[in-house]
């Protein structure tokens, strides 16, 4: 099922999958021996502390004269430097463009990223390869957009998306294994069926873009791929919607070839939006299903497995998790929104190694709140959510919250 989001220069709704934000980089910092069972024994206390609190919104930017402000992707570094990505407009105009968000350890910034004039640009996912190599993806009116920072998120450069991409190509999720190693997901509209969408799997080998093949799948024509997360060089995983009345889809790539992968949830209108890979047999993928009910499945190195996660069952919620962090085996964290008749709240919960539970999360807005994305920074540290909110002004504006912990 698509999800309408922001008019497109036309004035026309643009389909996005309900997951707009791509995995985050997970970042484990743990170093051997002793510090890092110092590590451990912390994480597990802040971890704890954390789950109590939850999230709180924290002060973010808007571009200036802008009517619209979305964030959509994030990634942490460290406490004092986190990068956001997204789009805006400015009142009065139908052209959305791209833009940037950076934290210093005290304040968000807009950054301004440079793209092709006059064209409708959108960036909805943003990953680490290191401390200062920082990539973003998304569109470009018809084709994939990418941008590139090479000092931890202040500035950034457009490099070229490949020269044989498919016509109508849009990047959803990216993940970085090093910079040398980097894979993109996403959808284009040249597809087997009519002018109708298929999946989109690019990759970064230190030289250039290029699109390589993914699962064979029954093509519907509304097929999407909406998360991507890499364990390794040879052990990467994608995950999105496949029908009109869609079922989620699985793939994985072994280091030579993508596969699709049998997964455990068929209702309807179903979709996974996120995943998010700690081993070789510890991955997490989140999404919905039957329009109601939030979806965790979980990869134990043999098959995927559904694990029982809560939805807000009060006025017929629509819950979606659209995006998944892991920190550790019993530290992961999912974000997205509960939404009444339109209205939307944020949702935030957390698996202890046990069970999942819904954690506190702000709603500051007047109108609907919507988390994107989330991501942490080391071992201890602080999560960062993003998304969007209205009824303020801007009338949509950007979203941060945090962990206190």
């Amino acid at each position: 099922m698509i999800f309408f989001s922001a008019p497109a220069a036309d004035g026309t709704p643009s389909p996005r999958p309900r997951k707009r934000a791509g995995a985050p980089v997970r970042r484990r910092l743990v170093s051997a021996g002793t510090v890092a069972l110092a590590a451990a024994v912390v994480l597990g206390i802040a971890s704890t502390a954390q789950a109590v609190t939850g999230f709180q919104a924290q002060a973010s930017s808007n571009v200036a004269n802008s009517d619209f402000d979305e964030l959509d992707g994030v990634t942490s570094i460290g406490a004092t430097n986190a990068t956001a990505v997204g789009f805006f407009r400015i009142s009065g105009t139908l052209t959305f463009r791209a833009f940037a968000e950076h934290w210093n350890g005290r304040t968000w910034a807009v950054v301004t990223v440079p793209s092709p004039a006059g064209d409708d640009t959108r960036l909805h996912a943003v990953a680490a390869a290191t401390t200062t190599d920082l990539w973003a993806a998304g569109s470009d009116a018809s084709r994939s957009l990418f941008e590139q920072s090479t000092n931890g998120g202040t500035s950034w450069s457009v490099l070229p998306s490949p020269g044989n991409e498919p016509a109508s190509s849009e990047l959803h999720a990216i993940s970085a294994v090093s910079p040398t190693d980097i894979w993109a997901v996403g959808y284009s509209r040249a597809g087997a069926v009519g002018q109708g969408f298929e999946p989109l799997i690019e990759h970064w080998n230190g030289t250039a873009w290029s699109v390589v093949p993914g699962a064979p799948i029954t093509a519907t024509g509304m097929d999407f791929l909406t998360g991507v997360s890499a364990a390794s060089t040879a052990d990467v995983w994608a995950v999105g919607r496949s029908g009109r009345h869609s079922v989620p889809i699985i793939e994985h790539w072994n280091g030579t070839s993508w596969a699709q992968v049998s997964q455990p949830v068929s209702g309807f209108d179903s979709s996974l939006n996120s995943v998010a890979a700690i081993s070789g047999t510890d991955v997490w993928a989140v999404g919905e299903q039957n329009l109601n009910q939030t979806v965790t499945e979980h990869w134990n190195g043999t098959s995927w497995t559904l694990v029982p996660s809560p939805s807000v069952t009060a006025n017929n919620a629509q819950d979606v998790l659209g995006g998944v962090s892991a920190i550790g085996s019993s530290d992961v964290w999912a974000a997205g929104f509960s939404s009444v008749l339109g209205t939307g709240q944020t949702l935030a919960e957390h698996w202890d190694g046990t069970s999942w539970q819904i954690v506190p999360s702000a709603n500051p807005g007047a109108g609907s709140s919507q988390l994107s994305s989330l991501a942490q920074t080391a071992p201890g540290g602080p999560l960062r959510a993003v998304g969007f909110v209205t009824g303020g002004t801007p009338a949509t504006a950007t979203l941060v919250e945090t962990t206190v912990g």
